[in-house]
């Protein structure tokens, strides 16, 4: 049976870190600059290669033309444990759409994106295995919290097998004086994607500054479904625009699990914002903090009289003397679903990321990670690194050991191992002898205990002092 992958993505791009021979082509256009994009799948069967065939769809729902001499969909082999990554992709320049890959085996898809400032923004995010009538957007932003700093957009794509009839409904942050912005009601065709910017909705013409969540639902819920991504852009530094991406939450939890929490860490934080997708309990949320080995302790917070689809904000410090840097468990009382995205980010240089928190019923002893990257790129321009960051799921500590997926042409490194509730495995340097890897990796513990993990991806000694060149992903749960 064919296994269906959904990407919807806000802006087919190509990333730059990636080594190509192919010619480099200008991209989708918003905010007033150029997007790229490169898709990575990884085979996760152990026993046969994965067939798959790449369909690029424009936003009226036809296929997409392609560079010659490809044609669509795209046909294609991937080894067994091994990541294939599509620098450039297939499309046609210009191209603004959505990706569907078919396999005969089991995969995991991630899609980084890049806006072409000067200094080039990065994003990642996960593609979808399935979609569903309803999904949440936890935090998107208007100008916030000043003019020209932070705007959302947001995709929403339509995988179902019929035409979807879709609406979008909009909540301010609780407690907030922000307006209530009118429903957006959309029809998408079959495997398309339709872009939502806030700086250019006509819902949101004459809002100078907008916090809030949406709730975007089909009309026809037997028979339609949908996934989405969302993006926010913070345009501080003109030269050097700054990503926070996110895939949408089909399903929300009573506790969520947030592997990854920074405060005063050499000038990084996060936030961290839950949405309540109860349709009638107001809620109060709290947020509880376990810190790493060597970290300071953190309090409890509670964010009180959150209503339905309102969303509740904690904001870590990056000013202070006291640094944390752990994991966090986000409850609810009275017990009420809820979806929660953390945002890292360093103000001062301009990185920015973000991440979705997890259901613990997802939890499982091995986690995938289609993209892990050490040392690639060049000296001039900074190396490319990812970070795994793992949380164990009872908070107790478990050894984890993370089994490097080479992709073609490179070596197979030695595995890492760490032990602890809260583990930090870096790809600085994987081979400990300077040269390149890129690949994915599976993380497993070794008593059957359930982890979380997400990848982060930046770069060593960049040469603009100001550059986003921080993304992550959340890792596959298996």
């Amino acid at each position: 049976m064919k296994k269906l992958i959904s990407l919807c993505i806000i802006a087919i791009f190509v990333l730059t870190m990636f080594a190509a021979q192919a010619p480099r082509r200008a991209n989708a256009q918003s905010f007033g600059v150029a997007w790229d994009s490169s898709i990575q799948v990884l085979n996760l069967d152990s026993d046969f290669a994965a067939n798959i065939s790449i369909y690029y769809y424009n936003p009226d729902g036809s296929l997409a033309t392609l560079v010659s001499p490809y044609l669509n969909p795209v046909e294609d082999t991937v080894a067994i444990g091994v990541s294939n990554t599509y620098f450039p992709i297939h499309a046609d320049a210009g191209f603004e759409g959505s990706v569907v890959i078919s396999s005969d085996r089991d995969i995991a898809v991630i899609s980084n994106l890049v806006v072409n400032t000067t200094a080039k923004g990065l994003g990642s995010y996960v593609g979808f295995k399935q979609g569903d009538d309803k999904i949440f957007f936890p935090l998107l932003m208007k100008d916030n919290p000043t003019a020209n700093t932070s705007t959302s957009m947001f995709s929403v794509q339509n995988t179902g097998d019929t035409e979807a009839a879709i609406t979008i409904e909009f909540t301010p942050e609780v407690g907030s004086s922000y307006p209530a912005i009118a429903d957006i009601a959309d029809t998408l065709p079959v495997g398309a994607a339709h872009n939502y910017d806030l700086s250019q909705l006509t819902q949101f013409a004459g809002v100078t500054r907008w916090v809030g969540s949406a709730t975007v639902s089909v009309t026809d819920t037997v028979n339609d479904s949908i996934a989405g991504v969302g993006v926010t852009v913070n345009v501080k530094f003109p030269d050097a625009f700054q990503l926070a991406t996110y895939n949408a939450f089909i399903k929300g939890s009573t506790t969520v699990k947030l592997p990854l929490i920074q405060e005063n860490n050499s000038g990084n934080r996060t936030s961290v914002n839950c949405q309540n997708i109860d349709p009638a309990i107001t809620s109060n949320i709290t947020i509880t903090y376990v810190p790493e080995a060597g970290s300071s302790a953190k309090a409890p917070e509670t964010k009180t009289n959150i209503s339905p689809n309102g969303i509740a904000v904690f904001l870590q410090d990056y000013l202070g003397a006291t640094k944390f840097v752990g994991s966090a468990t986000v409850t609810s009382s009275p017990a009420v679903p809820m979806v929660c995205v953390v945002n890292q980010q360093k103000p001062a240089v301009g990185r920015y990321s973000a991440y979705e928190g997890f259901d613990p019923a997802d939890a499982s002893d091995t986690v995938v990670l289609p993209l892990i990257q050490s040392r690639n790129g060049t000296i001039p321009n900074g190396f490319v690194y990812t970070t795994i960051n793992v949380a164990t799921a009872d908070g107790a500590s478990h050894t984890v050991t993370c089994d490097y997926k080479p992709a073609p042409g490179f070596t197979d490194p030695t595995n890492d191992g760490l032990t602890g509730s809260t583990l930090v495995f870096s790809q600085a340097d994987v081979y400990g002898t300077g040269a390149k890897f890129v690949g994915g990796a599976v993380c497993s513990t070794s008593d059957a205990s359930s982890i979380f993990a997400i990848v982060n991806q930046t770069r060593q000694n960049p040469p603009q002092p100001t550059r986003d060149i921080l993304s992550s992903y959340d890792g596959f749960n298996q």
